[in-house]
């Protein structure tokens, strides 16, 4: 598969939901220098849904009627299991604190939430989850298949929820996806992507409204979230873990 070609993509059906300027060759040959490289980095697309896309999915994640607090440690090197929150910021084996939106299926029961909002979240899932529109253009951006398999979280924040430095390394996943949603996020606001590569150098990224961003997932890298200054709940975001194909 060549990477800088966007033969193979349905640039109609995503151009429902990406920006045209990132569905060019151009874009492609970025993912493809950007996986393929050394050494390792985040990558980030500014702008990367339509912004009518952007804006409704935004909304009907403030709208979510699911979100449930999520407070974790780990169990060993891998796995982690639910904790009380009750100390949990001086638990040296501490984890994450957000928000979670589950159980997701809930959300789509008549009358739960606006019918609107209800109509964007299924559209959006199906575009970067359930169909292989996102995974196509990821696929054609790194040269190789992505399974179907695939993780998806929905998570929001209140002032100090972090996750801690972790390096998901689950079998065959090489991708980490970040779509950022939170139109009242503002930069000193906290909440940063962080990402220490394999040479230990240290990155952070801004969850700005309307941003994409790619972390390859390996054992020599970590990442994590640095705790949100914001006001109320913010940090609105849809990541996703993409595999490769076996």
């Amino acid at each position: 598969m060549t990477p800088t070609t966007t033969s193979g993509l349905d640039p109609v059906k995503l151009g429902r939901f990406v920006s045209a300027e990132h569905l060019t060759g151009d874009a492609l040959a970025r993912v493809h220098g950007w996986f393929h490289g050394a050494p390792r980095r985040p990558l980030v697309f500014r702008d990367f849904l339509r912004p009518e896309v952007a804006e409704a999915v935004g909304a009907a994640l403030r709208d979510l009627p699911v979100w449930s607090r999520c407070v974790t440690a780990f169990r060993n090197a891998q796995e982690t299991v639910e904790v009380d929150e009750a100390g949990w910021a001086d638990r040296p084996d501490r984890v994450a604190r957000h928000f979670f939106a589950r159980p997701l299926l809930d959300a789509f029961e008549p009358g739960r939430m606006d019918e609107r909002h209800q109509a964007v979240l299924k559209n959006f899932i199906s575009f970067a989850v359930i169909s292989d529109l996102l995974r196509s253009w990821l696929g054609a951006g790194v040269g190789f298949p992505l399974e179907k398999r695939t993780s998806v979280e929905l998570a929001c924040y209140e002032p100090g929820d972090e996750i801690r430095p972790h390096q998901d390394l689950i079998e065959n996943r090489v991708i980490a996806v970040n779509f950022y949603l939170d139109r009242d996020y503002r930069p000193g606001a906290g909440a940063r992507l962080g990402f220490r590569n394999e040479e230990g150098r240290e990155f952070a990224v801004d969850p700005l409204f309307n941003s994409f961003s790619l972390i390859p997932i390996d054992a020599s890298c970590h990442h994590w979230v640095e705790p949100f200054a914001g006001e109320g709940r913010g940090r609105y975001t849809v990541s996703i873990g993409e595999h490769r194909a076996a």
